[in-house]
């Protein structure tokens, strides 16, 4: 019986064409970002009626960077410490990579970022799950060890999109208010 295949399967199977280190950053930032979005926008009750545009997280607005969203997240609990740490080490790194003109992984700061990150992702079971179902249990080339760092985030998230619950709000706070 074959597997089935997962818009983030094809994600992924985009995503493991790319070999140099400055796109796969890139790119795997821009995932980590959308799917923080999608995962603030599940959570956060319904903006007002009115306008298109939610005045929350797209365009200039309150929490519309790849920062601020790691930030909310984790205020909010939708995340834990540790997930917090990683993603704002992939967001140094893909700042690094976005900013310079020239990406080398082997000079500083980038080479202690990188470092780090696989520190913090190497010894967990879904950097292994990841690692087996995506790469076939090993990883021979840099390239190969990026996007395997950045996949297993893009899956932790897409887990925590998915338990992810609109939040009734407080509604003891909601009765005060409308007072």
């Amino acid at each position: 019986m074959a597997s089935e295949r997962t818009v983030f399967d094809d994600f992924a199977d985009l995503f493991e064409a790319e070999r140099a280190p400055r796109p796969l950053f890139i790119l795997g930032a821009a995932k980590i970002d959308s799917l923080l979005a999608e995962i603030l926008t599940t959570y956060l009750m319904p903006k007002a009626a009115g306008g298109k545009k939610d005045e929350l997280l797209l365009g200039d607005s309150p929490i519309s960077t790849l920062s601020s969203r790691i930030k909310v997240c984790y205020r909010l609990g939708i995340i834990d410490e540790s997930l917090y740490k990683i993603l704002d080490k992939i967001r140094a790194i893909r700042n690094s990579c976005a900013h310079d003109l020239t990406v080398d992984c082997s000079a500083s700061p980038l080479r202690e970022h990188l470092t780090d990150l696989r520190r913090m992702l190497t010894g967990r079971r879904s950097y292994k799950l990841t690692l087996n179902r995506y790469f076939d249990g090993n990883v021979n080339q840099q390239a190969d060890e990026f996007q395997c760092l950045l996949l297993t985030i893009c899956v932790l998230l897409e887990g925590v999109k998915n338990a992810t619950t609109q939040t009734q709000g407080q509604p003891a706070t909601r009765k005060i208010s409308s007072r």
